[in-house]
């Protein structure tokens, strides 16, 4: 319903608690490495932290994960990894790989690196809301 002076303060509302809610969100840096050598895993790290600045609000399409009994958000990536790096490979992916012949013997070591970048986390009581905040090519 429209007040007298034709504002409308239910839609002044709704802009208000979604900006509110985007600033409730902690920022996280999260990157993750795979090294394998003749096509088996020898390491595989995900590193989760706290940012100590915000990070830039250019937000991107959120992921939302299903949160069980309080969990943290390193469980949670853990858990739930492969829907982690889908959601995270829209940004450059870096793969180094080294191939050696000695003979008849080959080696092989390639290493898969998505570069760290910055997070909004939302933890709700059911839900985690990640949203990507910045692309390394758009700072």
């Amino acid at each position: 319903m429209r007040s007298r002076n034709g504002n409308c303060p239910f839609v002044y509302a709704i802009f208000s608690l979604a900006a509110a809610l985007s600033l409730l969100a902690d920022d996280y840096l999260i990157g993750y490495r795979l090294t394998t050598r003749n096509a088996q895993i020898i390491d595989e790290s995900l590193t989760v932290s706290k940012a100590m600045l915000p990070c830039p609000r250019d937000q991107k399409t959120p992921l939302l994960l299903r949160r069980e009994n309080n969990e943290t958000i390193e469980r949670l990536l853990k858990r739930e990894q492969t829907l982690f790096l889908e959601y995270a490979s829209v940004q450059p992916i870096r793969l180094k790989s080294n191939e050696t012949l000695n003979g008849t013997d080959i080696k092989s070591l390639q290493t898969l690196t998505l570069p760290t970048q910055c997070y909004a986390v939302e933890f709700n009581d059911r839900l985690v809301t990640i949203t990507l905040l910045q692309h390394n090519n758009e700072k």
